[in-house]
């Protein structure tokens, strides 16, 4: 029997948390069992394109987040499911246009479609405000609703049940520590060994808030002189060059690193002393429990889940108070967690535990609906 197919419906997948989350589970699935197809709503080359590919899942990439036609957009989707009669399932992770994808799904026949809530509030700007009004339409066309937490799934869905699937990652992946792969990326990046390299993961994007970590972090170094900061990341170029620009303002110098979207993430765990996640909000950010399964030292904004915090090596701080977050940092041993690879896997947070909750999900719908 070929396996069932289930179409994921991003935004994109470009490198990020949510691309992250959603790739680590199709890695980790019985792929005999169950296969994922990827609907993105641009036409674009992807950072995971490639991989997805080669794990046999197919692609289908539409235009209306560069051109904004919704005729055109509806007309698209109702052509594509006619197509695949297979898709049975269909997970959405796109809240925003699920007003749109939703109905055309369910007059197409296909009885399952999922939401999946991702974070707990939308970025300060209109088009942030418009993705609130549009996702407040999400949790009416879905017949199963899942979240990365309990306050995402109470933010997108209010009342309606959702299960919480945790954020999983490879944790043997990111708890085995490599001195010589330490040595070998802070070389790269011409870090010394008495420097202490502080380390951001996100999008440039205003719920990262980079003007807010750049700002922290020139109040850091004025306490912590050898201090370095790498961002990794990517987003539109006129915003790193912004942030560029304002490191520079800050007279930060050559101490700030924009090392851009990279895939050898582990190894840039291992090359920081300490993590720092200061944004405006988040669902349950995977790279904080990358961080912490790293063993690693973590700053985060008080604006955080504290549920998201396994670790006694993370401390919240107020968002908008830059002397405390320099206090404490400059106050820190940066002594990593030996024992946080099972504090991980004991918090619900190995791929494995969410792959398999998905998987047995995707099988049981897809039988109770094609009897």
């Amino acid at each position: 029997m070929p396996p069932i197919r289930v179409l994921q419906i991003m935004p994109a997948m470009d490198a990020g948390g949510m691309e992250t989350f959603v790739m680590n589970v199709y890695r980790t699935i019985d792929r005999e069992r169950v296969q994922f197809d990827f609907l993105y709503h641009y036409d674009k080359p992807c950072f995971f394109d490639d991989e997805i590919r080669a794990l046999g899942g197919r692609i289908y990439k539409l235009t209306v987040r560069q051109d904004n036609n919704i005729p055109r957009y509806l007309r698209a989707l109702r052509t594509l499911f006619a197509a695949h009669p297979e898709w049975r399932i269909i997970h959405g992770h796109y809240s925003g246009f699920g007003m749109f994808y939703n109905p055309v799904a369910k007059r197409a026949g296909i009885p399952v479609r999922c939401g999946h809530s991702h974070n707990t509030a939308y970025e300060p700007n209109l088009v942030g405000q418009l993705d609130r009004v549009m996702s407040s339409f999400f949790r009416f066309g879905l017949t199963d609703r899942f979240a990365c937490s309990e306050k995402a799934g109470q933010m997108l869905y209010g009342k309606a049940p959702f299960t919480v699937v945790p954020n999983g990652i490879d944790t043997a992946r990111f708890a085995a520590r490599d001195a010589q792969r330490r040595a070998l990326l802070r070389g790269e990046l011409g870090v010394t060994d008495q420097e202490i390299l502080f380390g951001h993961v996100g999008r440039f994007s205003a719920q990262k808030n980079h003007p807010g970590l750049l700002k922290i972090f020139a109040a850091v170094r004025t306490r912590l002189p050898k201090a370095r900061l790498v961002l990794l990341g990517g987003g539109e170029p006129a915003y790193v060059e912004k942030m560029q620009n304002l490191a520079a303002e800050l007279g930060l110098g050559d101490s700030v690193i924009f090392a851009g979207v990279r895939s050898n993430m582990q190894s840039f765990y291992d090359a920081m002393d300490a993590f720092m996640l200061p944004s405006l909000f988040e669902g349950l950010p995977v790279v904080l429990v990358e961080a912490q399964t790293a063993g690693l030292p973590c700053f985060v904004s008080d604006t955080v889940d504290a549920g998201a915090a396994f670790t006694d090596r993370v401390k919240f701080l107020p968002l908008n108070d830059v002397s405390a977050w320099a206090n404490a940092i400059a106050a820190a041993s940066f002594r990593r967690d030996p024992q946080a690879l099972e504090k991980a896997v004991k918090a619900g947070y190995d791929i494995h535990t969410s792959a398999q909750v998905l998987q047995q999900f995707y099988l049981r719908r897809y039988a109770e609906v094609t009897k």
